[in-house]
């Protein structure tokens, strides 16, 4: 990914662009289940699914090495660790908000 910035690819800002999307569509459904936004559409569906993508990212250290040993032990460690903490955080706050986020509640 350096390289290609340092050559003026346009490839890095542009995976870098879509990881910040993602990340500002996942901290809205966040906030929304916080009652700090609107209440968002399919939002226990959303948590759900969001907290599997993380936490099964994050299982991805005990395999990574086999498919991607180009990557160092040192990222493989603090990045899988950094997603684990953030998948825990949207699991444990799904779990607490799952009664306001039903159906009923929103009526």
């Amino acid at each position: 990914m350096a390289r290609m910035a340092t050559q003026g690819s346009w490839v890095p800002a542009a995976i870098t662009m879509s990881i910040a999307a993602v990340l500002a569509v996942w901290s809205a459904y966040a906030f929304s289940a916080a009652g700090l936004l609107a209440r968002l559409p399919l939002a226990r569906t959303a948590l759900v699914l969001i907290s599997a993508v993380l936490l099964l990212r994050s299982a991805a250290f005990f395999v990574r090495s086999s498919w991607r040993p180009d990557l160092s032990f040192g990222f493989m460690l603090w990045s899988s660790l950094i997603v684990f903490a953030l998948g825990l955080c949207f699991a444990i706050g799904t779990w607490q908000a799952w009664p306001e986020l039903s159906e009923k509640a929103a009526k």
